[in-house]
């Protein structure tokens, strides 16, 4: 599979290769200069072709949070109010969402409703997290899922980041004893405390061997 050199870690790049599936459509730069004589920024049209010559018809499992997340990875031009600042959709929904998958001017990979909400620094970071995903639910012996108010049972912040995921409203942590993925984006768009999400992993036998990394 054609990926971009130095992009991933080992662990995600791994994961790409054993269940992402690229099937090369070259839609966008087929569309670039129809995009262009239909008015929209040049500079938007050229950064949804390097996108989609970095990452476009990739096929990726589902993820456990928003649905699944995006059906591929891919890029189109939202006309008005995403285009005229910048965005891209990163990729079609799996199912039907009320929010787009989108990157941000500065390339942060998040979903949008009325305003932007970052998940993470790159869709890069989308990739490492799933990646990440996949890899502890196949080790981990116990695994919860804590709403809203239940969160603030954990002492986040006591946990450092989970190295190699670079997360904003997303964001892995990690103790002595558990992994944990904290998901805020949701609850950012919707403004319901209830759709505050934390996945406590936690039981992960020899984790230095099965997660590719010494942990405290």
């Amino acid at each position: 599979m054609d990926l971009p050199e130095g992009a991933l870690s080992r662990r995600a790049l791994s994961f790409v290769r054993a269940h992402g599936q690229r099937v090369t459509s070259n839609r966008v730069q087929r569309s670039a200069a129809h995009w262009i004589e239909q008015g929209f920024d040049e500079g938007l049209v050229l950064r949804a072709v390097d996108y989609e010559r970095r990452w476009g018809d990739l096929y990726l499992p589902p993820s456990i949070l928003f649905n699944g997340g995006p059906q591929y990875l891919g890029p189109d031009l939202l006309a008005g109010h995403w285009s005229d600042g910048g965005y891209l959709e990163a990729g079609p929904a799996r199912y039907s969402v009320f929010y787009d998958f989108l990157l941000g001017p500065d390339g942060a990979f998040g979903v949008g409703d009325t305003e932007f909400i970052p998940l993470y620094a790159s869709v890069e970071g989308w990739i490492e997290s799933l990646a990440l995903e996949y890899e502890i639910r196949g080790v981990a012996k116990e695994i919860r899922k804590l709403r809203g108010s239940e969160v603030s049972s954990l002492d986040l912040l006591s946990m450092p980041s989970f190295p190699g995921v670079s997360g904003h409203s997303e964001s892995w942590l990690m103790d002595a004893e558990r992994v944990v993925l904290v998901s805020r984006g949701i609850c950012l768009i919707s403004g319901h405390p209830d759709d505050l999400v934390a996945i406590v992993y936690s039981g992960i036998p020899d984790r230095e061997a099965s997660l590719g990394m010494r942990l405290p």
